[in-house]
Protein backbone atom coordinates (compact mmCIF):
# COMPACT_ATOMS: atom_id res chain seq x y z
CA UNK A 1 0.00 0.00 0.00
CA UNK A 2 1.40 3.12 -0.73
CA UNK A 3 1.84 6.02 1.87
CA UNK A 4 -0.66 8.81 1.67
CA UNK A 5 0.52 12.14 1.65
CA UNK A 6 0.59 14.52 4.83
CA UNK A 7 -1.78 16.40 3.21
CA UNK A 8 -4.47 13.51 2.30
CA UNK A 9 -3.93 12.42 5.78
CA UNK A 10 -5.06 15.45 7.20
CA UNK A 11 -8.26 15.92 5.32
CA UNK A 12 -8.93 12.33 5.94
CA UNK A 13 -8.59 12.90 9.81
CA UNK A 14 -11.18 16.17 9.48
CA UNK A 15 -13.49 14.93 7.22
CA UNK A 16 -13.25 10.52 7.96
CA UNK A 17 -11.73 10.29 11.19
CA UNK A 18 -12.76 6.67 11.62
CA UNK A 19 -11.61 6.04 7.94
CA UNK A 20 -8.27 7.61 9.02
CA UNK A 21 -8.29 5.44 12.05
CA UNK A 22 -8.62 2.18 9.67
CA UNK A 23 -5.96 3.44 7.66
CA UNK A 24 -3.58 4.17 10.57
CA UNK A 25 -4.29 0.40 11.78
CA UNK A 26 -3.97 -1.03 8.61
CA UNK A 27 -0.45 1.02 8.02
CA UNK A 28 0.97 0.13 11.26
CA UNK A 29 0.11 -3.63 10.59
CA UNK A 30 1.44 -4.06 7.26
CA UNK A 31 4.90 -2.49 9.08
CA UNK A 32 4.52 -4.79 11.14
CA UNK A 33 3.79 -7.56 9.02
CA UNK A 34 7.07 -6.50 6.93
CA UNK A 35 9.22 -6.28 9.74
CA UNK A 36 11.69 -9.96 10.79
CA UNK A 37 9.40 -12.99 12.37
CA UNK A 38 11.29 -12.52 15.55
CA UNK A 39 10.39 -9.13 16.15
CA UNK A 40 6.59 -8.93 14.73
CA UNK A 41 5.41 -10.28 18.82
CA UNK A 42 7.27 -7.46 20.29
CA UNK A 43 6.17 -4.62 17.87
CA UNK A 44 2.68 -5.92 18.59
CA UNK A 45 3.22 -5.73 22.21
CA UNK A 46 4.62 -2.71 21.64
CA UNK A 47 1.48 -0.95 19.48
CA UNK A 48 -0.86 -2.45 21.62
CA UNK A 49 0.86 -0.16 24.96
CA UNK A 50 0.88 2.56 22.11
CA UNK A 51 -2.86 2.12 21.60
CA UNK A 52 -4.02 1.80 24.56
CA UNK A 53 -2.57 5.09 25.96
CA UNK A 54 -3.93 7.04 23.48
CA UNK A 55 -7.55 5.52 24.59
CA UNK A 56 -7.42 6.65 28.18
CA UNK A 57 -5.45 9.80 27.06
CA UNK A 58 -8.65 11.61 26.88
CA UNK A 59 -7.24 13.93 23.70
CA UNK A 60 -4.19 14.00 21.20
CA UNK A 61 -2.44 16.57 23.09
CA UNK A 62 -2.33 13.96 26.21
CA UNK A 63 -1.80 11.39 23.89
CA UNK A 64 1.21 12.60 22.09
CA UNK A 65 2.72 13.74 25.94
CA UNK A 66 2.30 10.38 27.25
CA UNK A 67 3.98 8.40 24.33
CA UNK A 68 6.69 11.27 24.17
CA UNK A 69 7.63 10.29 27.68
CA UNK A 70 7.65 6.15 26.98
CA UNK A 71 9.65 6.83 24.18
CA UNK A 72 12.06 9.28 26.43
CA UNK A 73 12.46 7.08 29.32
CA UNK A 74 12.78 3.81 26.82
CA UNK A 75 15.77 5.79 25.48
CA UNK A 76 17.16 6.29 28.87
CA UNK A 77 17.06 2.98 29.79
CA UNK A 78 18.93 2.24 26.46
CA UNK A 79 21.64 4.56 27.53
CA UNK A 80 21.58 2.99 31.18
CA UNK A 81 22.45 -0.46 29.78
CA UNK A 82 24.70 1.05 26.90
CA UNK A 83 26.74 2.95 29.67
CA UNK A 84 26.68 0.37 32.31
CA UNK A 85 28.07 -2.45 29.67
CA UNK A 86 30.79 0.13 29.03
CA UNK A 87 31.69 0.64 32.51
CA UNK A 88 31.52 -3.51 32.78
CA UNK A 89 34.35 -3.32 29.98
CA UNK A 90 36.46 -0.88 31.57
CA UNK A 91 35.89 -2.50 35.41
CA UNK A 92 36.96 -6.08 34.05
CA UNK A 93 40.75 -4.27 32.64
CA UNK A 94 43.07 -5.03 34.98
CA UNK A 95 44.07 -1.98 37.37
CA UNK A 96 47.89 -3.21 38.30
CA UNK A 97 50.18 -5.77 37.13
CA UNK A 98 53.86 -6.68 37.06
CA UNK A 99 56.30 -5.06 35.21
CA UNK A 100 59.22 -7.08 33.93
CA UNK A 101 62.76 -5.83 32.64
CA UNK A 102 64.36 -7.35 30.14
CA UNK A 103 68.30 -6.70 29.80
CA UNK A 104 69.53 -5.58 26.28
CA UNK A 105 70.99 -8.13 24.12
CA UNK A 106 74.37 -7.63 22.64
CA UNK A 107 73.21 -7.69 19.02
CA UNK A 108 70.88 -4.43 20.23
CA UNK A 109 73.60 -2.63 21.83
CA UNK A 110 76.13 -3.21 18.71
CA UNK A 111 74.14 -1.70 16.30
Amino acid sequence: MDMPTFNELMELAEHDPEGFEALRTELIDECIRRSSARNQRRLRGLQFVIDARRRIAGNPMKALMDIQAMMHESFLELKRALLFQQDSRMSSAPTSGQVLYFEKSLSATNK
